[in-house]
């Protein structure tokens, strides 16, 4: 961040030592450590927090991806085979949206083709008796 060399550093502390004194020098060197450290603790401070919320971030993705993963596992033990469970499940899987309450699909509304008519074959009817009705 700051590039503060030696030759600044010594350039500061004899600025200073004209301006504050002999005499107060101790103390100002003293409270000036004590400030450094509370900024160096606070920046340390702040700096564990941003770890903090991004391994928070981290493992609420993680979280998801697990449970999603739980879901389908607990889904494929129930049903090991993926046949469908439901009749939702099955048109869904047929590739066709569920009807609503009420409304007929296209399967249930279609009625099965009419069985062929049965014509009588020319000539008399007879029974077993060979007798005419």
């Amino acid at each position: 961040m700051f590039d503060v060399g030696f030759w600044e550093l010594a350039l500061i502390f004899v600025v200073a030592l004209v301006v504050v004194g002999p005499e107060r020098m101790p103390g100002l060197i003293r409270t000036t450590g004590q400030w450094l450290g509370r900024m160096q603790r606070v920046a340390r401070e702040l700096r564990a927090e941003f770890e903090r919320e991004a391994h928070t971030q981290e493992f609420k993705a993680l979280n998801a991806e697990f449970l999603e993963e739980d879901r389908r596992l607990k889904e494929l033990a129930r049903n090991p085979l993926g046949a469908p469970t439901s009749r939702a499940e099955a048109l869904e899987q047929a590739g066709a949206a569920p009807a609503a309450a009420g409304e007929a699909t296209a399967a249930e509304s279609v009625e099965p083709p009419a069985a062929p008519a049965v014509t009588a074959a020319p000539g008399p009817s007879a029974t077993k008796t060979g007798a005419p009705v």
